[in-house]
């Protein structure tokens, strides 16, 4: 083994060599985390510079268009104005022109200078007067249109000179390094973007407030779709309860009545959507069914049998069995004998078609309609008649006069309502009518 001996004065300089060696790292080492630190902060700082920079070009190029526009429509407005101070100028001038006359120029003229010393007390009041001053009033009137091209100029210019500042410093740092044009673009985007949100939420409220007066017009709608169904519900009952009396199948007639045209087609079967329709299609469906019902219930009305044959009657025979009036003994009676004044207008009980006019047996002088649907009304012992067969009534047509031709023993008419073939009871059919006719 080989051993080092240092003295004290070597020993002392290698522990000051260190503790020099080792202050300087520390030192060293804190400087350059330091400026590391500082040099990140810096990059930041920059980096949010240039964000906010191009912020800025990007507000700087949508701002131009905007001003650009704007500038045109201040021309456009300013051009208005003008042709109508123009306009107005040329009727003050026509107005002064039938007014001026010589002997008061000088008159004018004095006035003039007047409202100029007016005009340096008080400006507001300078052109207030009387109307026939139109000198002055034009005068105003040239003052104003200058003022207002100097303004109009002044402004002009004032954007020019603005415009012309964006596109430079638009124009010059595009050009820039520094500036990265994607990002700036993607700056326009992101502003535009903004700004297309804002007025989608604006139209998404116009929208909700179009939505809502959409569903309150829905409520009105359905609200009304369900009052005129309780209306046509209250006719429709009212109806059938009044034909009930005469104890025909209304349902069964309302149905013939429909099918006296042909029909046909191919099938087409309602779509999904229609038939899983909501509340106000389904109110309206209900309606439309009502209204379909109410219709064909009102013609009904108006060819079945339901007036009188005649006016201010009074029934001298019923319906059923009666004692004959010429035999005395008991006999059949099927129909109505109906007295009223003689030659008294014999009238069309409902709407139909003359099948039969003339001398018929016992009946004499008789009148038959066919009213369809398998029903037909008789008019018997008429004096006179005023229809041929194939003729079109409806009710209320005169049919002829009331007499006593036929086997009768005084004047009236004997009035049959028959329903395939049967005769049934025209007093049913004239209270029905009565009580339908007083409910219309």
């Amino acid at each position: 083994m080989r051993t080092l001996r240092l003295s004290t004065n070597r020993q002392a300089v290698l522990v000051t060599v260190s503790l020099v060696i080792g202050t300087w790292t520390l030192f060293s080492s804190g400087l350059a985390m330091n400026h590391s630190e500082r040099i990140n902060a810096k990059n930041t700082e920059i980096k949010d510079a240039r964000v906010g920079y191009e912020q800025l070009l990007a507000q700087v190029s949508i701002y131009k268009e905007r001003v650009a526009d704007l500038t045109k429509d201040l021309e456009a407005n300013y051009q208005h104005s003008l042709s109508l101070v123009d306009r107005e100028a040329e009727l003050l001038k026509n107005k002064a022109g039938a007014l001026k006359s010589g002997d008061k120029k000088e008159g004018l003229v004095a006035k003039i200078k007047s409202r100029a010393k007016d005009a340096l007390i008080d400006p507001a009041s300078a052109f207030s007067g009387d109307s026939d001053d139109v000198d002055l009033v034009l005068s105003k009137t040239k003052l104003d249109r200058g003022h207002a091209d100097e303004q109009r100029k002044s402004l002009l210019s004032e954007l020019s000179d603005l415009e012309d500042s964006m596109v430079n410093v638009v124009g010059h740092h595009q050009k820039t390094p520094f500036i990265a044009t994607d990002s700036l673009e993607l700056r326009q985007v992101v502003i535009e973007r903004d700004m297309a949100l804002s007025e989608r939420e604006n139209l998404s409220q116009k929208v909700g407030t179009l939505e809502n007066q959409i569903r309150e017009m829905e409520s009105n709608q359905l609200l009304l779709y369900h009052r005129f169904s309780e209306v046509t519900e209250t006719k429709i009952s009212d109806i059938e309860s009044s034909l009930s009396i005469t104890g025909l199948d209304i349902d069964l007639l309302a149905k013939r009545q429909n099918q006296r045209g042909g029909q046909g087609g191919p099938f087409v079967p309602l779509d999904k959507a229609a038939r899983e329709s909501g509340p106000l299609q389904e109110s309206l469906n209900i309606l439309n069914g009502n209204v379909d019902r109410l219709t064909d219930l009102q013609s009904l009305i108006t060819r079945l049998p339901l007036d009188a044959p005649v006016k201010d009657f009074e029934i001298n025979s019923g319906f059923g069995v009666r004692t004959d009036p010429f035999t005395g003994s008991t006999a059949q009676h099927l129909g109505l004998d109906l007295g009223a004044a003689y030659k008294s207008s014999v009238l069309s009980t409902g709407e139909g078609k003359v099948v039969h006019a003339g001398w018929d047996g016992s009946y004499g002088r008789m009148v038959e309609i066919d009213h369809g649907m398998g029903l037909i009304t008789r008019f018997g012992h008429m004096a006179r008649i005023n229809v041929k067969e194939g003729d079109k009534v409806v009710r209320g047509t005169v049919l002829g006069q009331l007499g006593c031709s036929g086997r009768c023993s005084g004047p009236h008419v004997h009035y049959e309502v028959l329903n395939n073939g049967q005769h049934v009871n025209p007093l049913k059919f004239l209270k029905a009518g009565s009580d339908v006719f007083k409910k219309q």
